[in-house]
């Protein structure tokens, strides 16, 4: 099973051309492996593109010396590798502006499953949230919205 996190628009309406939904899967991403710079265009991440588009530049410039031509595919592997490994979750922090918000995180074995599965707990009336937002003196809802498994700060507690 994957985990899938789920994030709701605040608005009940969201502007013209936005779902009120997003459904993103939390783990590894073989596009954003294999094609790092189109992933993350395909995706609207701008700055990692650019990032990734300067890496890629540098690697090439750096191929065209004798000596440093060996390591062009294995520094390329390690963009991928990264993009791979971090691109979900810069999508769920690239959301954050755009005005969503964390609802859930759900364990399904499709994307499909894991609205319904949402649809289903937040249709009950006893459902309560494991992350419903409280207001937290002095921090506003950061620390709410924040859940530890997510952006866990060394030795595991968020300040």
């Amino acid at each position: 099973m994957a985990r899938y996190v789920i994030l709701r628009h605040e608005d009940r309406t969201p502007p013209r051309g936005r779902a009120p939904l997003l459904v993103i899967r939390d783990g590894w991403s073989w596009l954003g492996f294999v094609v790092p710079l189109f992933w993350l265009l395909w995706h609207r991440l701008w700055f990692a593109a650019f990032g990734v588009f300067a890496a890629s530049l540098a690697i090439a410039l750096l191929a065209q010396n004798p000596q440093w031509a060996s390591l062009a595919l294995p520094f390329n592997l390690l963009v991928g590798l990264f993009v791979g490994l971090e691109g979900q979750g810069w999508r769920i922090g690239a959301a954050r502006p755009r005005g969503y918000r964390l609802a859930d995180v759900v364990e399904a074995d499709t994307q499909e499953a894991a609205e319904l599965r949402f649809a289903d707990m937040a249709g009950d009336e006893s459902f309560e949230a494991p992350l419903a937002a409280a207001m937290v003196p002095g921090r506003g809802l950061a620390a709410a919205e924040a859940p530890d498994f997510l952006f866990a700060a060394p030795g595991g507690v968020n300040r």
